[in-house]
């Protein structure tokens, strides 16, 4: 019986000390996460992520912002071919693409590995073109054309917008084509009727 009496007292304090030392953990971090020092961890953490929230947005705009980068392809003139007549007779200008994002790499190798023969085909373009190309004050025609012939000639969808700059232009001399009204007045010709 003494033995079984030591027993549940060793039980007894066995069981008492971890309940005291649950107990003695339990008030020593109440005490250190008290209200003030949760509301100042809770208070640094929300500034700390807004710190990184804010050097991503603008560390990561700037790379955007940057958009397609841009190639000078050089200059080019336009000569007016004197029997279509129109308002200009001479044009020139620096052309300058812009390359989508996803292409760039490539898209710069086969320009400069292809720069021979896109110059012709640019200069082949600019001979078939009319004077009127020029009138429109956006370009949008022209910048059309070019950008498919260039497309065409690097055999890919690599440009995302052609730039042209430094556009001088020469009206010609000549007056402009014979008006409407004065043409109205001539009798067409004649078809002979099918026998």
């Amino acid at each position: 019986m003494a033995d079984e009496a030591k027993e549940n007292t060793q039980d007894g304090e066995a069981a008492e000390t971890p309940a005291g030392e649950e107990g003695g953990k339990l008030d020593s971090l109440k005490r250190f996460f008290s209200y003030r020092t949760l509301a100042f961890f809770l208070l640094a953490t929300v500034i700390f992520q807004g710190a990184l929230f804010g050097y991503y947005q603008f560390a990561g705009s700037g790379s955007e912002s940057a958009g397609p980068s841009e190639v000078t392809l050089g200059t080019f003139q336009f000569h007016s071919d004197e029997l279509a007549g129109g308002r200009i007779s001479h044009a020139e200008f620096g052309l300058h693409v812009a390359l989508l994002e996803q292409y760039d790499e490539l898209a710069r190798y086969q320009l400069e590995s292809r720069k021979f023969r896109l110059q012709q085909d640019i200069e082949e373009l600019l001979r078939q073109a009319q004077s009127g190309d020029f009138e429109d004050p956006s370009l949008g025609e022209l910048k059309r054309q070019l950008q498919e012939q260039i497309d065409a000639t690097l055999k890919m969808r690599a440009v995302a917008d052609v730039i042209i700059t430094d556009l001088t232009v020469k009206l010609s001399d000549q007056p402009a084509d014979t008006p409407m009204t004065e043409t109205a007045e001539l009798v067409p010709w004649i078809e002979k009727p099918s026998s």
